[in-house]
């Protein structure tokens, strides 16, 4: 008998699952980095920043300036702050929540995507992460319903 005759249908639905799996791989190729990287925002020159080892203290916009606060290691699907290891971007719970830094312990408000568009994504892809009102200096981010607007883009500095 043929090997492939002799796969059944388990053996046939590995290979569809492998296939569906290899073909969603490069969505996250934008996030596929050697080293920490930072997160521009595209309103201005102001970067990601977590200013304060603070668990809970609110993640914010700053002028980028290359510092490990501003610095993001993608480990997986979650962002480490250079500056605080072990400390991981949070995604908020609700409106009028800012983002913050919490433990890295792997739970679902701690994975994010970075798509080609220039969105970073929360794991279901409904959210955007979004700079609150205009950029300036200490500007608080959370996320919200995905969209065009300009406060929901950010470029990948390595």
């Amino acid at each position: 008998m043929h090997p492939m005759r002799s796969m059944g249908a388990a053996g046939w639905a590995l290979v569809v699952a492998g296939t569906v799996l290899a073909a969603t791989v490069p969505i996250a190729g934008v996030a596929a980095a050697d080293g920490p990287v930072g997160l521009a925002s595209r309103l201005g020159d102001f970067c990601l920043d977590a200013p304060s080892a603070n668990y809970f203290a609110a993640v914010v916009v700053n002028p980028c300036d290359g510092s490990d606060t501003q610095r993001w290691f993608l480990n997986g699907r979650q962002l480490q702050n250079v500056a605080f290891p072990g400390g991981c971007l949070i995604n908020p719970a609700g409106d009028g929540v800012f983002a913050h830094l919490g433990p890295c312990i792997g739970l679902w408000n701690q994975n994010w995507n970075l798509d080609p568009n220039g969105h970073v994504k929360n794991d279901p892809g409904w959210y955007c992460l979004t700079v609150l009102g205009g950029p300036g200096p200490g500007t608080w981010v959370s996320t919200r319903y995905c969209g065009d607007d300009p406060s929901q883009g950010w470029d990948v500095i390595s």
